[in-house]
């Protein structure tokens, strides 16, 4: 090939409804509507080669556009990468379509390659005791190990927890999500260590208090057992790291940021979970990054279940982790 194959010919934009799956409609239907919505970009280079990415308009870090697509129009694709600006569709189509014109998967584009499958998680609004149980159930049977719920003070989290670990096997982790709903450690130690004593399904939780709370995170951790999920930039890293307020993070954006912050979560020695919504296109994605990042441990977290299709052939979980 010579350089001018690597020029991009022509963007397409593709307006998809994705139905949200019937066992989780009502709540998505409520919660979130606009997830349904997916703006395929395909790419298309000078060879002839394509490349296809997604954006969940109403979700995504970034929406990519007519400026997006216009600035790189006519250039070499390897240009523009690394570009978070341009939106997620464009992005990933660009990776995508680098990838095929180099003939390697877009993991070698992104680092150096740590491991050959990636943890993933289900994902759960909030929801009756009983709509978790269907989920969770559901999750094992698809091949999934674990699964990250929204923990809100309007259900008794200890009803839902006895509904959900009454459904799967004693080995399904749970993670739950509060977006620090339970205010400060008065309410979140008691509550916390109860849910510790009575399920030991129970894995991770995040952002149990609000997040900028650092004196109150700090001694939270210290009474409870369970890991302590935060947002990474939120307080803001250093301080994070100095004052000991969380057990890992929670990762997303776009490739450039994403790589950025996965690294320091490695000089940090701290795990993270990557936190990249969309149906498979995206899910795939996330992996490929997830791939050459080596505190990416925790499973990431896509929401592909909660659509009727993933885009994608032949996607599957085994063990709780994508090949």
């Amino acid at each position: 090939m010579t350089s001018k194959d690597y020029l991009i010919s022509e963007i397409e934009l593709i307006v998809l409804n994705v139905p949200f799956h019937p066992r989780c409609l009502k709540v998505k239907e409520i919660r979130c509507p606009g997830w349904s919505v997916v703006e395929l970009c395909r790419v298309t280079t000078a060879s002839g080669i394509q490349g296809i990415g997604e954006t969940l308009p109403n979700y995504t870090w970034c929406r990519s556009g007519e400026e997006s697509f216009n600035r790189v129009k006519g250039r070499n694709i390897f240009d523009f990468l690394w570009d978070d600006s341009l939106g997620a569709g464009l992005q990933m189509a660009l990776f995508d379509a680098a990838g095929k014109l180099l003939e390697v998967p877009c993991h070698r584009l992104m680092g150096t390659q740590y491991r050959d499958t990636c943890p993933i998680s289900w994902w759960a609004q909030d929801m009756e005791p009983e709509g978790w149980a269907i989920e969770a159930k559901e999750a094992e049977l698809q091949g999934f190990t674990s699964m990250k719920m929204k923990a809100r003070p309007w259900f008794d989290i200890e009803v839902q927890m006895e509904a959900v670990c009454s459904a799967v096997s004693p080995h399904f982790k749970l993670d739950l999500d509060f977006n620090g709903l339970l205010l400060g450690v008065d309410q979140a130690a008691p509550l916390i260590g109860r849910l510790e004593e009575r399920f030991r399904n129970l894995a991770i939780v995040e952002s149990p208090i609000p997040q900028q709370n650092i004196a109150g995170n700090a001694m939270l951790r210290r009474k409870i057992r369970s890991p302590i999920a935060m947002h990474i930039g939120s307080p803001p890293v250093m301080t994070a790291l100095k004052e000991a307020v969380c057990d890992g993070f929670v990762i997303g954006g776009g490739a450039n940021t994403v790589v950025r912050d996965g690294i320091l979560a490695e000089k940090a020695g701290l795990p993270f979970w990557l936190q990249m919504v969309g149906t498979g296109l995206t899910t795939t994605f996330s992996l490929h990054l997830g791939a050459v990042l080596e505190q990416a441990r925790w499973p990431a977290i896509s929401c592909i279940n909660i659509y009727t299709h993933p885009l994608l052939k032949g996607f599957s979980v085994k063990g709780g982790h994508v090949q």
